[in-house]
């Protein structure tokens, strides 16, 4: 019987061990930069009243390499835009962009369409980020209006001012 509850008792303590979780290192460094600082934004949830067959989603990562509008400081003069979009599908198509350093995107508005799985959407940039104009009153911010269109397999930006 001593033999049993021992027996008993080993494979418990066995059974109730942990076991450590093998996990892998993220080599990619923009996907890190993302994780760790950026910002996202579901394009889908603007404009409620318009039929959206297109998931669209943007994300806004600080541009650490072009802060020369905060002299000797850590502020963020621009930001850098990446942008991912999906059919609403059982299988969809999934595509990731990167749209480059725009300043700061102050306003998003997504248009009507009648073509399925496309999405067209405006947005206003400034050169500047809010917290450089706020920082430094010598800046001038441009503002500059964009056309984004997407579809799963592309996405194209046109400056249109």
């Amino acid at each position: 019987m001593k033999k049993i509850i021992c027996s008993i008792f080993l494979l418990s303590i066995s059974c109730s061990s942990s076991s450590d979780i093998l996990v892998e290192k993220i080599k990619d460094p923009v996907l890190v930069e993302l994780l760790m600082f950026g910002d996202l934004k579901d394009l889908n949830k603007l404009q409620p009243n318009i039929e959206k067959n297109l998931w669209v989603k943007i994300y806004k990562l600080p541009d650490t390499g072009s802060n020369k509008c905060f002299p000797e400081s850590h502020g963020i003069c621009s930001y850098k835009y990446y942008i991912a979009t999906s059919q609403l599908d059982d299988s969809p198509v999934i595509n990731a962009y990167y749209l480059g350093s725009l300043g700061e995107i102050i306003e998003y508005k997504w248009n009507k369409t009648n073509s399925i799985d496309k999405a067209i959407i405006n947005i206003k940039a400034g050169k500047y980020s809010k917290e450089a104009l706020n920082y430094n009153k010598s800046l001038v911010n441009e503002i500059v209006n964009y056309k984004i269109i997407a579809t799963p397999d592309n996405l194209t930006i046109t400056k249109i001012n």
